[in-house]
């Protein structure tokens, strides 16, 4: 299969089980009428924008991956609050990979 679509979103919005299907409605950010220059508002509400229905076994293996890239986030997260609270300055080194790796 080649086609592909690649779709942005800004936040997942609902996610629902009916009848062995995952339905996930995603959602995204339009600047409000009257935002300010930069396009921002502080009360911009998602807007339902996309629907992704799964069946659950593809959603259980989904949610697997997800849960691993929620750990690495973590961990990633841990790690700077480490270097922040050690005062480093930027660049500064303990010979740590800030790539946090794959």
């Amino acid at each position: 299969m080649t086609d592909r679509t690649e779709v942005f979103v800004d936040v997942l919005m609902s996610a629902s089980l009916r009848d062995g299907v995952v339905r996930l409605e995603f959602g995204g950010f339009a600047a409000p009428p009257g935002a300010d220059a930069a396009g921002e508002r502080g009360d911009a509400r998602p807007a339902a924008k996309h629907m992704l229905f799964i069946p659950v076994p593809g959603f259980m293996r989904a949610a697997g991956m997800i849960g691993e890239v929620a750990k690495r986030l973590e961990q990633q997260q841990a790690q700077h609050a480490r270097r922040a609270g050690e005062g480093a300055p930027d660049g500064g080194g303990g010979g740590e990979n800030a790539g946090g790796g794959p």
